[in-house]
């Protein structure tokens, strides 16, 4: 005659088991992150060199600082002025340089994240 109850180590096996393939995958996903997360920080010096070049050669800072400065002849152009503000917006590298920034918010998020799994698996272990 079988018996139809697994052993009460099985438990125990299949548990220890799953914090393992738990902490694997978290240990992946940080080499990953940690891999995208300076790739990233490496991309926004460049990105953001780029952004402001644009913005000092696009005429950018002169019609924004005309918004402090006269702001009387902004109210009384408003339509104009948001138009000649809106074309001297340098959109390429504005875009570049937040892509580039989400990017590396994303993965220290990410970063974070699995790091505080690993710590919690670690504290959750099954003797």
């Amino acid at each position: 005659m079988t018996n139809s109850e697994p052993s009460p180590e099985l438990f125990l096996k299949v548990m220890k088991r799953i914090r393992r393939e738990e902490r694997i995958l978290a240990i992946k996903k940080i080499a990953v992150l940690s891999v995208v997360l300076v790739a990233s920080g490496i991309a926004l010096v460049p990105a953001v060199k780029m952004l402001v070049q644009e913005i000092q050669n696009s005429g950018f800072i002169q019609f924004a600082s005309l918004a402090f400065s006269d702001f009387e002849t902004v109210k009384a152009y408003w339509q104009s002025f948001a138009l000649a503000i809106l074309q001297t917006i340098p959109a390429l590298s504005l875009a570049l340089c937040l892509a580039v920034l989400f990017t590396f918010l994303q993965s220290m998020k990410g970063l974070s994240k699995n790091i505080k799994t690993i710590s919690s698996i670690k504290h959750l272990a099954i003797n």
